[in-house]
């Protein structure tokens, strides 16, 4: 990573990639819609310093980046590689960064905010749709990988 966020209140990484734990993240076309869907979060009760939106090169080229990662941080990248796990989700974050899209943050660690995160989502249709959670990381929404 070479840019840690403030925003984030819990740890943004795992294996030497981006991992915001107990955030919800909502990829959405532009950011304007990304915007629109922060507003919403507010209007449903979520904190101003609990919500955030950021531009897809941001997510993609600060967050996400490997190019200051040290020999262990991309050995244990490549670990998490071969298993299977995040990278495949950079991947996808990538090619909606390079669209133009727009991410949404939503900080989301007890079961209240995950329903309520969940039920807003429902409604504001992002592209796709995930949280980070200590056990894995869920899908909340993924259309099918011919899609992205």
């Amino acid at each position: 990573m070479k840019r840690h966020w403030d925003f984030f209140k819990d740890s943004d990484a795992s294996f030497g990639l981006f991992y915001p734990l107990h955030y919800t993240m909502a990829a959405f076309e532009v950011d304007t819609h990304a915007e629109r869907a922060r507003q919403h979060f507010l209007d449903a009760g979520f904190a101003q310093d609990d919500v955030a939106v950021a531009t897809g090169s941001f997510v993609t080229e600060q967050l996400e980046s490997m190019d200051d990662a040290g020999w262990f941080d991309r050995l244990r990248a490549q670990l998490a590689d071969l298993v299977g796990t995040e990278t495949g989700y950079l991947q996808d974050d990538r090619k909606h960064a390079q669209r133009g899209g727009a991410f949404l943050f939503a900080y989301t660690p007890d079961q209240e905010r995950i329903d309520r995160a969940h039920a807003l989502l429902e409604r504001l249709h992002p592209i796709y749709a995930r949280r980070y959670h200590y056990a894995g990381i869920e899908r909340i929404r993924y259309p099918a990988q011919s899609k992205l």
